[in-house]
């Protein structure tokens, strides 16, 4: 099966993240070749995913993936992209993600059911498409509403293309070890029930990270980014986390590869020593304070991604790092860890002061969140059964 995943400028790569991580999982029994897909004169995202194919018909494929993004408005009335777009008419499958919705249907590939009032409006099981979950299903279409919900829409596609027994094929594999196409996280198998290695190779980074979350708070980090180094340090020793971070990333274009990609591979180093995530607590909160800051953090390792991120930066650098990633971090690390995360400055006038309470209260609702429960007796903590 051959699925094209489109690219254009602005699109949020976080959408397609969780996405592609079921299709990965498939084992040689369901062959799903995955490919980047961007239309001809744009500037297509160099992060953290390439195109492999700029400019050609979307022709020939099983399955069309359209994410969201701040750009996907703008593309919406841009005729040359709908043009391309336009080229996938005879792809049978097509789903999207968020705004990616409003381009399927400005290329009329998405057929407006009665009552629909704008694919740029949340997605509700109202507006004439059938609920399955927490997506909507229609001959042929898939819609997720955000990118919370793309790791369940990755699932439905494995069930769409290859049937039910490629999806419970996924679902049994979704705690296992995964090396993702297109430059993503590649996660090798660790010795241990709750630890991981992580590694992640792409044209922009090299970053690795080593993780036990029984540790005692012993770190070795060096990322080339001083004050990120700070703030892993702080997660790891108010985590209680045996934490190792090895970077290299392109610093002579800026900190943004380095810091997103380092926040990808540690999220997906929680997600792999978490495991099935049997027995644990699952959630928990972190509220610290640093002199005229207090930071208050939330997470609950529920299996689906998504992040509130509160915080009102004073300046536009920290150190050598642009305040916004910090946030964008925060984001990236939710993805991959699978969690649901909440972080809220509630009060602070230095970035210095927000930012460590931040991370050392990351670090702190992360361990206990991770702890194992002894009542639970190895059981999943969801009455679904399961927290993939």
């Amino acid at each position: 099966m051959r699925i094209a995943l489109v690219l254009y400028p602005a699109c949020d790569p976080a959408d397609l993240a969780g996405l592609v991580e079921p299709l990965a999982r498939l084992d040689d029994r369901y062959p799903a070749q995955i490919e980047y897909c961007a239309p001809l004169g744009s500037d297509p995202p160099s992060e953290p995913i390439r195109p492999t194919h700029i400019g050609e018909p979307l022709e020939g494929y099983d399955a069309l993936v359209v994410p969201g993004g701040p750009g996907a408005e703008r593309m919406a009335a841009d005729p040359a992209f709908l043009g391309w777009l336009g080229t996938a008419r005879e792809i049978p499958l097509r789903a999207a993600v968020g705004g990616g919705a409003a381009l399927l249907a400005s290329a009329g590939l998405l057929v407006r059911p009665v009552g629909q009032r704008s694919y740029r409006e949340p997605l509700d099981p109202t507006d004439g498409y059938p609920r399955h979950e927490r997506f909507l299903l229609a001959p042929g279409i898939l819609l997720a509403q955000d990118r919370s919900t793309a790791l369940d829409l990755g699932v439905q596609l494995c069930e769409q293309l290859f049937g039910p027994q490629a999806r419970d094929a996924v679902l049994s594999r979704m705690s296992g070890p995964v090396s993702s196409a297109g430059g993503s996280v590649e996660i090798a198998p660790a010795p241990g029930a709750r630890k991981a290695a992580v590694e992640r190779i792409t044209s922009e980074t090299r970053v690795r990270v080593a993780l036990d979350l029984d540790g005692s708070g012993r770190r070795e980090v060096d990322t080339g980014l001083g004050f990120l180094d700070h703030m892993l340090d702080q997660l790891a020793l108010h985590g209680l986390f045996d934490l190792e971070v090895q970077a290299k990333g392109d610093m002579h274009v800026d900190p943004h590869h380095t810091m997103e990609d380092v926040a990808l591979a540690l999220g997906a180093a929680f997600q792999q020593a978490l495991g099935e995530r049997r027995g644990i607590v699952r959630m928990g909160s972190g509220l610290v304070p640093m002199d005229e800051s207090l930071a208050q953090v939330v997470v609950d390792l529920s299996g689906r991604p998504y992040a509130m991120i509160q915080v009102d930066w004073q300046a536009p650098l920290l150190g050598a790092i642009p305040t916004s990633l910090f946030t964008h971090f925060l984001e990236s690390f939710a993805v991959q860890a699978r969690c649901n995360l909440h972080v809220r400055v509630l009060s602070g006038r230095d970035d210095h002061h927000m930012a460590e309470a931040i991370f050392k209260a990351l670090g702190r609702a992360l361990e206990a969140a991770v702890r194992i429960d002894p009542r639970r007796s190895g059981q999943v903590p969801s009455t679904k059964g399961i927290l993939y």
